[in-house]
Parts: structure tokens; sequence; C-alpha cells
């Protein structure tokens, strides 16, 4: 990622993350005109022909088109193939594809965030910014030709322009908080038709600039004459239904939510009922769950591990993470244990060990080099052998 887009605030500039939170966040759209080459390293041309001459990572499942508000058949452009894991994927044919995108059919790429860097780090600034899960889907339009209805979506849409010029039509209506599930993916057009209400503004985006939608936000797209580009980052959140799932696994273990339900006597389900509900308040109501809770809210992202090689393959570039809390190393009439506060267990340590193993616990991390330079006259099995058994004892861990 260049040093345009740092952080949050540069995705929102001018208007910075703290107005944006405050302002619009969940409660209103926003729409931010930017500078030209403001998200060109996130996603352009050059870079989408990269991505889909990779022909293998694609299907008719990743990959869709559109053409006059219709989804395209899979058999008009994809074939059966092998799949990268085995089985039978359709895969699209480029030669079909391309013929259908000069007619004017819209190309769908789905879950691109985690196919280059920048897609990836976009998406980690807004889901460490943010608190959700973010998946990003490109769109690449032409022709004037209108891909999908009016409609909302079921989760948050930053819209980032980045070819092209495209014209957004946003309406003032707004579903009330809807989510990914049947009872509002499958509702009949009419009623989106009914639902939108009035125009709120017609935009027309160009490379750098940024629309946010909230999710519910009634409105569509259409695409000048010319190519264009954009990627909808779409962010998801916990919600009350997360608790719901929460509650079943914490259930699992509870007799009473596992004993059959009463058959036949009324009375006797509607008091099951009672004590079900009760039995969930109390687990709620629980200091742990409020703990568990705020755990999982902390935690709601998607992992974006990177690789950093050849670094971990060589012995001098390794990190190790030391997990010290609550040990300490003790001696006793010349010998030495490492004891785990409030225990009077402890493993024993070798004398010739008891240096280094003194040295790691003072750090929170240190690397094989550090190591290496604190001991040089230490034989180097010595010291290998030393990381090796504070690993097998879960005092160090590789930091990868």
């Amino acid at each position: 990622m260049s040093g345009r887009i740092r952080n949050f605030d540069d995705i929102v500039a001018p208007l910075g993350a703290e107005r944006f939170r405050e302002e619009y966040l969940h409660r209103r759209p926003l729409y931010l005109e930017g500078a030209e080459d403001k998200f060109r390293e996130v996603m352009n041309w050059e870079i989408l022909n990269r991505l889909l001459g990779m022909t293998t990572i694609w299907s008719n499942r990743s990959l869709m088109l559109v053409l006059d508000r219709e989804t395209v058949p899979v058999e008009a452009y994809a074939s059966p193939a092998p799949g990268r894991d085995g089985g039978q994927v359709m895969r699209p044919d480029p030669v079909r594809v391309k013929r259908l995108l000069a007619r004017g059919a819209t190309l769908v790429a789905n879950d691109i965030d985690q196919l280059t860097p920048e897609l990836s780090t976009f998406a980690r600034l807004l889901e460490e910014t943010l608190g959700g899960k973010v998946q990003a889907n490109l769109y690449m339009s032409s022709q004037r030709r209108q891909a999908f209805r009016v409609h909302y979506d079921t989760h948050d849409v930053f819209a980032v322009h980045v070819a092209g010029e495209k014209r957004w039509f946003v309406f003032e209506g707004r579903a009330d908080d809807p989510i990914a599930h049947p009872a509002f993916k499958n509702l009949p057009q009419e009623v989106h038709e009914k639902a939108k209400g009035a125009l709120w503004k017609e935009i027309r985006m160009t490379p750098g600039d940024l629309l946010y939608l909230p999710r519910g936000q009634y409105h569509y797209a259409l695409a000048e004459d010319g190519g264009c580009i954009h990627i909808a980052f779409g962010v998801t959140y916990p919600i009350g239904i997360d608790v719901v799932s929460y509650l079943f696994d914490r259930m699992v273990t509870d007799p009473l939510a596992r004993a059959n339900l009463p058959r036949g006597d009324r009375e006797a389900l509607a008091t099951r009922l009672r004590e079900l509900a009760a039995r969930m308040t109390e687990i709620l109501a629980e200091p742990r769950s409020l703990e568990d809770i705020e755990r999982q809210m902390a935690g709601f992202r998607w992992p974006r591990e990177t690789y950093d090689l050849p670094r971990i393959l060589e012995p001098e570039g390794q990190r190790f993470e030391v997990r010290g809390d609550g040990l300490r190393l003790v001696s006793r009439r010349g010998r030495f244990a490492l004891v785990k506060s409030g225990t009077r267990q402890g493993v024993e340590v070798p004398r010739e060990m008891q240096p280094m193993v003194s040295w790691a616990l003072e750090r929170t991390a240190f690397t094989r080099a550090e190591l290496d330079r604190a001991f040089f006259d230490r034989p180097a099995e010595q010291r290998a052998k030393f990381l090796r058994d504070m690993e097998k004892m879960a005092v160090l861990r590789l930091a990868i």
C-alpha cells in the first residue's frame, strides 16, 4: 500500500475518521470526492487484467456476469474444468467472457479482498477501525447498461471508485437492519420499488471518489459509455443473533437444554419454556458471558496473515515470543527449576541453561540473532537445544 492510504482517516479524507463515526456511521449515506489516483494502488485496469488472467482461481461462483439486470446463465460463459482442490467446477472461459463484456455485460468478481496485499490492507484498515468483518466484490460495467435493479445490501457498503464513470442513484428509503437471510434476500422487486422512497441524491462517481451506504439503504448504479470499475467493501458487524449462537454453544452442556420437550401436556411445555428462558437469562447475566462476547466482538474480523519469506526459514531471522506470565526461575541447593506462581510444581532447568532461561524471562520477545549475540560463548547446539526445550514447554513460541 502506498503512503496515500495509511489509515482509515486517509480513506474518508478530508472528513476524517472521528467525524465519520459521529455523524455518518450506521446513520446516513456519505459521498466524498477524492484525487484521481487516491485508490489507484488498490485497483486499476492492469491489476484487474492480471487477476482475471489467473483463470484457475475463478469459478462461476466467484466470477459472474449480469446483462440488462439479469444474471447471465453459467453455460453461456463457463465450461466444466478440474478444480484446484479436486472435483469439477464451472470455469469461466475468457473468450466468451470478453464477448459478453463487449456487449455491455457487468462483470462481478466476488471475494477479492485477499487477492492482493493492497486489497487485504485496505480491508484490514476498515476492520480495525469499524469492528466488523470485511468482504469485497469488484464490479466492472460499461455502455450505460444497468446490471442491478434498485435494492439494498445487508451490510454497510464502502464503494471505492477506481476507473471510468458511474452514476449512482441513492434513495431516502432504508430497510430496518436487514441481514443475509431469505426473509430479506428474497423479497419481490415490487416491495423494493415501493420502499425505496424519494431520490436522495444522484451522484456521478469518478476515480478517487468514495460512497458510504449504511446497510438497508436503497440504491442502484448505471455505468457511463466507457468501462468503469468500483469495489464494494461490505462490512458486517456482530448482531444479537450472534449472541443466540453463543447461547447454543453454552447450553449444549446443560441437561435442561438437552432434555426432550414434554409432549401432550401444554402446561408442562409452557413450564419448560419458562425454565429455558430463565436459564438463558441466567447465563447471559454471568460475568463470563460478558467477557466472552466482548472477546468475540474484539476479534470479529477475518484473518489477514501474510508471509515473510525467506526470513522465517533463516535461523538468525527467527523471532520468539516469551510466554512466561506466572513463571519464575527458583534455585535451591544449587539446582534450578521453573515454577508456576501459586503452585509448588516445577520443571528442573539444567545449570548450563539457567543464564539463558533468566535472560529470556526478562523479555517479551527476542530474535535468534539476539540470543546468539548474548551467548556467543555457548556452543551453537546448546543454544538450539534451549530454544527447542522452551518451545516444548510452551515458554517460547515462534512468532510468524
